[in-house]
């Protein structure tokens, strides 16, 4: 009896702390500013007099590559809120969010109205598409090269090593490197190219400063490569 009694207990406390867990994760939620327009007085007026409580809308994206929308189409929400928030959504560029992997050009996104009629609507958390809204927040993204050289700040050339000068050693060096959250490299490992100058390309890059990368707000450590060129 009292096994059964300590059971029933344990399953209580599961159930609750489940949904603790649930709304805390959906509280967490980074909201961004879409720089669109104020909500228009008229749909705010027809959305109190309907007895409107929903106030945000899903939006499904298929961008294009510069990050601009392609094409928007409603999930759910509201109706009279629905054609502002396509408005909404196309006047944001999503170029920071295709940077980051997986990504299959097409997001989902939700667009949030105040009740305060003087302030925009906001776009919540961008998430890949069919990815719950509700998961832990990535403390690590996997940039392309080509991305985070647009954001390196400061670059300290490498020193040609003397013992490759004499043998006349040329080429080019992979290093993986892992970017922290101020944008300096907090760490880089040799991918490949000549053993004989991994060394002098690693301790140049170590001295590079990145501008630090922002994902729905919040700063985030990053993985990308560098390759560095040595010519006679």
């Amino acid at each position: 009896m009292r096994l059964i009694r300590h059971l029933w207990i344990v399953c209580v406390l599961a159930a609750w702390f489940s949904g603790v867990s649930h709304a805390q994760c959906h509280a967490s939620i980074e909201a961004a500013n879409a720089g669109a327009d104020n909500v228009p007085a008229s749909i705010a007026s027809a959305a109190r007099q309907s007895g409107e409580e929903d106030r945000t809308v899903v939006v499904e994206l298929v961008l294009r590559k510069s990050g601009a929308v392609r094409n928007a189409t409603v999930v759910t929400g509201p109706t009279i809120f629905r054609e502002a928030a396509i408005k909404a959504v196309k006047e944001h560029n999503y170029k920071n969010q295709m940077d980051v992997w997986p990504f299959q050009g097409q997001i989902t996104v939700e667009v949030k109205f105040p009740r305060d009629t003087g302030a925009s609507p906001e776009i919540r958390q961008v998430l890949p598409a069919g990815v719950p809204s509700c998961i832990p927040a990535p403390t690590r993204v996997r940039i392309s090269q080509a991305v985070m050289a647009n954001r390196l700040l400061s670059r300290v050339e490498p020193v040609y090593p003397p013992e490759a000068q004499t043998e006349h050693i040329a080429g080019v060096v992979v290093v993986r490197l892992v970017i922290d959250k101020n944008g300096g490299v907090l760490n880089a490992d040799y991918a490949s190219g000549p053993p004989v100058l991994v060394a002098a390309a690693i301790e140049a890059i170590k001295q590079w400063k990145y501008q630090p990368y922002l994902l729905n707000g919040v700063l985030v450590e990053v993985e990308t490569t560098v390759e560095i060129s040595f010519t006679q």
